[in-house]
């Protein structure tokens, strides 16, 4: 069913309606709405994923400013950044494949981006905490941090970047409802589903061209 178009049209409509229920600004809905087109592609492998991820990160830049999630803002536009690299980089490396194939970490790799994100994340937490009024900043530092590894992997096309999203998804719940933004909180839940979708895709994707190739990929 998550697979069918069908569901993101229903998604979007379900989000724009709570949004007006909700009484959310109208950047709120919108942002919401090329959110969940965004990781819908995302999940099918669709290139054109790159396009509705930098309007909807967009948007959430200037939600997140409003709202003083700091991080999140600088969070947002490193991510537009990434979604054009991205977006460059699936294309050119594609060959005669639809897209770029999907690669997973080493040992090596697994290793060396956990201490990157706790490290950052302790890095990013006190800069947060001496020196703004971030008014969640130990969350806020986490997600920003989790947001920029993911994005950096998907723009790699490494699988293990939904594993992020996913955990990603579960923390910003949190914290959207701490701030009041509930639509947001919709779009996660949503999100979290569509990446739990797009980690069994692109794991069958992966395993269909390790058995076709004989080959296994790996990043770090």
């Amino acid at each position: 069913m998550i697979k069918h178009p069908l569901f993101v049209i229903i998604a979007c409509a379900i989000s724009i309606a709570a949004g007006f229920k909700l009484g959310s600004s109208y950047i709120e809905i919108f942002a919401s709405v090329m959110g969940v087109i965004n990781v819908w592609l995302l999940a099918r492998q669709k290139v054109l994923n790159f396009l509705f991820g930098a309007i909807a990160v967009a948007c959430f830049m200037y939600i997140y400013f409003n709202t003083g999630l700091y991080a999140m803002v600088v969070l947002a536009a490193l991510q537009i950044i990434f979604n054009i690299y991205g977006w460059y980089y699936w294309v050119k490396n594609k060959g005669e494949e639809d897209v770029v194939p999907t690669i997973r970490l080493s040992s090596k790799g697994y290793m060396i981006w956990i201490s990157i994100i706790l490290v950052s994340w302790g890095i990013w937490s006190y800069i947060q905490v001496k020196f703004t009024d971030a008014s969640n900043p130990y969350l806020d530092a986490f997600i920003a941090v989790i947001g920029l590894a993911a994005q950096y992997l998907l723009s790699k096309k490494i699988l293990e970047n939904w594993h992020l999203w996913i955990l990603m998804n579960v923390i910003s719940i949190v914290v959207y409802f701490s701030t009041g933004l509930y639509v947001m909180i919709l779009l996660a839940v949503i999100n979290l589903f569509l990446c739990i979708d797009g980690l069994i895709e692109w794991k069958q994707a992966h395993q269909a061209n390790r058995n076709r190739e004989g080959a296994t990929g790996t990043g770090f």
